[in-house]
């Protein structure tokens, strides 16, 4: 009896519950209560195929918050329900134009106009677009278009509004089907574009007339009104609220693709702010600046191209990189017990400095006759070389020989071949290309003629040392720095020196870069435009720093008894600003003639000795070493290969670590660097001391925040945040 009746009592207790949740459950999905219950969003359908394949459904959505409202292409329009479950996920408040083809490849493409303009202006560039099979995505811009008429008191609500939407507008392509989503944006765009990359899971963002460090753009630009004055102001004034727009502080979290397309004569958005745009993608898997000879301008014709190659493609390997070849380990964060910092810097190059001596032989010395024309000066001279090369090899280092034609010519007529004993005792043998002394003389203006002149030297040299030569100094005075490089039709040459002089003279700014970087392929007639100084990973030449923040690029020992102070005071500076994991390097300067023949040269030599001698204890504890410029530019490429190949821009070899764009996850390794003086949290502060002293180093702490853009006038560096995060720091 007590069991039949706790058995009625459970069934009644059953059904009040289920007469307590019906009501709600027969609501389902239109109740705006909570649920447990997954709901889908609802999604575009797929567009028909019209009768004519070149005729694609154009689809054109404007959301409210209960319907949406569907304009294709014949004309007719749809209006269609929308839960406000759906509403509520996706929720895009603002005038857009959202385009299919009937070939879509599932990648979507987001456009974000300028200032003053709107949606409708990307028309011709979506249509062709679309011809490739992509899906297009154009909206107005808040204050723009259909969204109102901007005005110098938005510009901070379009940007940060502006921003986000293109972060909702990324959700909504991907929940609509798409693979991946791409950008392109111009001019206020792509400031728009650059907050909100940081954010997002883009895969490829192209940024039309890019800029970032609002502070020096608003500091550099005239305002053309009272309105913007008052707006620079407010903004100048508020550096918080001017950070939240700014891309210099965004981009840096970006690890996608991106190229930015850039303007040299922008008076608006000026070069340099483009360049600081691309140094902050500093965690991209890839980056890359294509300069246009334009204004602030960037018209379909002039962008197409070069975005559509970069959408379709896939990332290649630039020819300096192919015939580098690095251990399958290499590049994994961790230095091997079959690795060392040669074989692979990127894993154990520890805290050094990378030093070579530059001598420079130019076609006489110093005045008529050439070397070729006068046996007895020529060998005089080669005498010289030869003793100068037997002090750095007393001292276990190196020179880094650059030569003209007619020093090699004559080394070949008179048989003396010196430059080839010097390269098998293991000093460097390069060319000295003094093109930019003949230009007008010669009448070299095109690249082919500069070219001609340089290929010249090159076989000259060639010819003297039985192989050919990798490394150039001068001869940049070129339209196509690349030319001179590593690619199909081009020089050969993998590395370049000799710079700082020149540039130091074109813009008064002193040298300020410590670690190599491949040449974009721009020109480098005016040094001063600052082209040259960005890394290319599809570069073809690599360009070797030194002279590190000095404005003298000469060592004359021949009437100055000081005359290795100014390079003592720039070793001493590199030494200050080592960066541990990093490619650093240092050279000094000098030419042959100023070494002097005969009792001239005894007392230089005896300079040069005595210099070298107080290097000791840093060669010793290898601290810095001596290597050739070739050997620097094998090094550098090792660690660059290593580089490209963890963030996947490289086909990785077998057994090696998957591509990522993830450095931190390699930080959680243990990590053995190879051996070094080093001490953690310190940097060296050198003094060059008395010769013979045993230990000059002494140590001071200098544990700073690396700032990359701490002053706007120095030229930035390149990898420091990237190499941060890879050493989890």
């Amino acid at each position: 009896m007590k069991k039949t009746l706790a058995v009625i009592i459970a069934v009644l207790l059953i059904g009040l519950l289920f007469a307590a949740l019906y009501p709600s459950l027969m609501r389902g999905g239109e109740s705006g209560t909570t649920t447990s219950l997954p709901t889908k969003s609802k999604k575009f359908p797929p567009p028909k195929k019209t009768v004519t394949s070149t005729v694609h459904v154009t689809t054109s959505v404007t959301f409210t918050e209960k319907t949406k409202t569907v304009t294709t292409s014949p004309g007719t329009t749809i209006q269609n329900k929308v839960s406000p479950k759906t509403s509520e996920k996706i929720r895009l408040s603002f005038p857009y134009i959202y385009e299919k083809p009937a070939n879509w490849n599932g990648k979507c493409i987001i456009f974000v106009h300028g200032m003053g303009r709107d949606k409708s202006v990307w028309r011709r560039d979506m249509d062709e677009f679309k011809k490739y099979g992509y899906c297009v995505f154009a909206f107005d811009l808040p204050h723009h278009g259909e969204r109102g008429r901007y005005e110098p008191k938005y510009f901070y609500d379009v940007v940060k509004t502006g921003s986000e939407e293109i972060l909702l507008i990324e959700k909504f392509l991907r929940e609509d089907g798409a693979t991946e989503v791409y950008l392109i944006s111009r001019s206020l765009g792509s400031i728009v574009a650059g907050v909100a990359l940081g954010e997002s899971g883009i895969e490829k963002a192209a940024l039309l007339l890019a800029s970032a460090n609002l502070t020096y753009v608003f500091s550099n630009v005239e305002p053309k009104t009272e309105q913007e004055r008052e707006m620079i102001q407010e903004l100048l004034s508020d550096f918080n609220k001017l950070k939240e727009i700014d891309p210099l502080y965004r981009l840096p979290e970006y690890d996608g693709m991106i190229h930015f397309h850039c303007g040299k004569k922008d008076p608006l958005l000026p070069p340099k702010s483009c360049i600081m745009a691309y140094e902050a993608a500093s965690s991209a898997t890839e980056r890359k600046i294509i300069w246009h000879d334009l204004g602030h301008a960037m018209p379909f014709e002039e962008y197409f191209n070069d975005v559509l190659a970069f959408f379709e493609g896939t990332p290649r390997e630039s020819g300096l990189l192919a015939s580098i070849n690095i251990s399958d380990d290499c590049g994994d964060g961790i230095c091997g017990v079959d690795e060392d910092w040669r074989s692979c810097p990127y894993d154990c190059i520890g805290k050094r400095l990378l030093v070579a001596f530059q001598l420079h032989i130019e076609e006489s010395p110093g005045k008529a006759p050439y070397y070729n024309e006068s046996r007895e000066i020529f060998m005089k001279y080669a005498d010289t070389l030869d003793r100068l090369a037997e002090v750095f090899e007393k001292h276990g280092a190196k020179l880094s020989i650059q030569t003209e034609k007619q020093f090699a010519d004559a080394d070949v007529k008179f048989g003396r071949l010196i430059l080839r004993e010097l390269l098998e005792r293991g000093h460097g043998i390069g060319v000295q290309s003094h093109m930019g002394h003949h230009i007008s003389e010669l009448g070299l203006m095109t690249d082919e003629q500069k070219l001609e002149y340089t290929r010249a030297v090159k076989e000259v040299v060639a010819k003297a040392i039985g192989r050919e030569p990798t490394n150039i100094g001068g001869g940049f005075e070129m339209e196509n720095i690349g030319l001179l490089g590593v690619c199909d039709g081009c020089l050969g040459f993998i590395s370049m020196t000799a710079v700082e002089k020149p540039y130091f003279l074109k813009t008064g700014k002193t040298p300020t870069r410590l670690h190599p970087w491949i040449l974009p392929n721009v020109q480098m007639i005016d040094l001063k435009t600052e082209e040259w100084l960005i890394h290319d990973e599809y570069g073809s030449l690599v360009y070797i720093p030194g002279w590190y923040k000095s404005k003298s690029f000469e060592i004359d020992c021949r009437h100055d008894s000081r005359c290795f102070d100014a390079a003592t005071a720039s070793l001493q500076e590199a030494l200050k600003d080592l960066e541990e994991g990093m490619i650093n390097t240092w050279y000094a300067s000098s030419h042959l003639y100023q070494c002097g023949v005969d009792e001239e040269a005894e007392k230089v030599l005896n300079a040069y000795d005595e210099w070298l001698g107080k290097l000791k204890p840093l060669v010793k504890k290898e601290v810095i070493v001596f290597l050739t410029f070739d050997e620097i530019a094998e090094i550098y490429l090792k660690w660059e290969k290593a580089r490209q190949r963890l963030t996947g821009q490289v086909p990785p070899y077998s057994g090696s670590p998957s591509p990522t764009s993830d450095f931190t996850a390699y930080s959680d390794k243990p990590q053995r660097t190879a051996e070094t003086t080093t001490k953690p949290g310190t940097t060296y502060i050198t003094t060059i001391g008395e010769k013979g002293q045993d230990d000059d180093i002494t140590w001071k702490d200098r544990n700073k925040d690396y700032n990359l853009y701490d002053n706007l006038t120095r030229d930035q560096h390149f990898y420091s945040n990237r190499d941060n995060q890879r050493r989890g720091s």
